[in-house]
This record gives structure tokens, sequence and C-alpha cells, in this order.
């Protein structure tokens, strides 16, 4: 994959090609007292740019922590995160928090449902 960094966060990405977003694989699991939660396990789903998408489900299937995983807000000390997340052609999961932080309001972002 060829560097991005030279680009300024939200900027769109010319090199990239397929889907705006990409989660592939995705498992996200909570060390808790009581043992491991699999909160999220093996989701995938490409988003086009220029499209929505709705994830719907039960109360408790993982669409909060879906989308609260690929913001990179999660405590990496009790959350172990597997599988891809590429937005605009750049690698999410293992990205740095300056990396993040420079997407999040730019490319990215969530309205959270307690507002």
């Amino acid at each position: 994959m060829k560097s991005t960094a030279t680009k300024p966060a939200g900027e769109r990405n010319p090199q990239a090609t397929g889907p705006f977003l990409s989660v592939r694989d995705l498992k996200v699991h909570f060390s808790t007292e009581d043992g491991t939660v699999k909160a999220v396990d093996g989701l995938s789903f490409d988003l086009e740019r220029g499209k929505t998408l709705g994830i719907v489900g039960e109360s408790g299937s993982g669409k909060s922590v879906t989308n609260l995983t690929i913001l990179g807000l999660h405590n990496p000390d009790s959350t172990a995160v597997e599988g891809s997340i590429t937005l605009d052609g750049e690698e999410l999961n293992g990205a740095s928090e300056k990396t993040l932080e420079k997407l999040r309001g730019n490319k990215m972002s969530m309205i959270f449902q307690d507002a």
C-alpha cells in the first residue's frame, strides 16, 4: 500500500480504490472479570463513497461497539481488535492515536445515541 502521510487528514485520497470504508472480519473482544465478551465476531461490510449504510440489530448486537471501534474509541488495555478497517485506502486498525485524531471530524464521525 502506498503511504498517504503527506496528505492532510480529511482530504480525499486520490490513490485509494474500492469502497470508502471497508470492514473485514472485524472481531472486538473485551476482557472482563467474568471472562472474555465477544461483542463483534467476524463482521464484514463495505460502504461506497457517497452512499449511506444503515446498521440495524437488537440491543447488544454490537452496532455501537462496531462504530466506536472504527473511530478508535475503545480502551486498548481491555479490548482486543482483529480484522481490517480501511477508510479511504488507509488502514485504521493499529493506526496511531494522532492519525485517528486527524481523521475524526474530518473523514469520520459518529452521532451518539445519548448525545
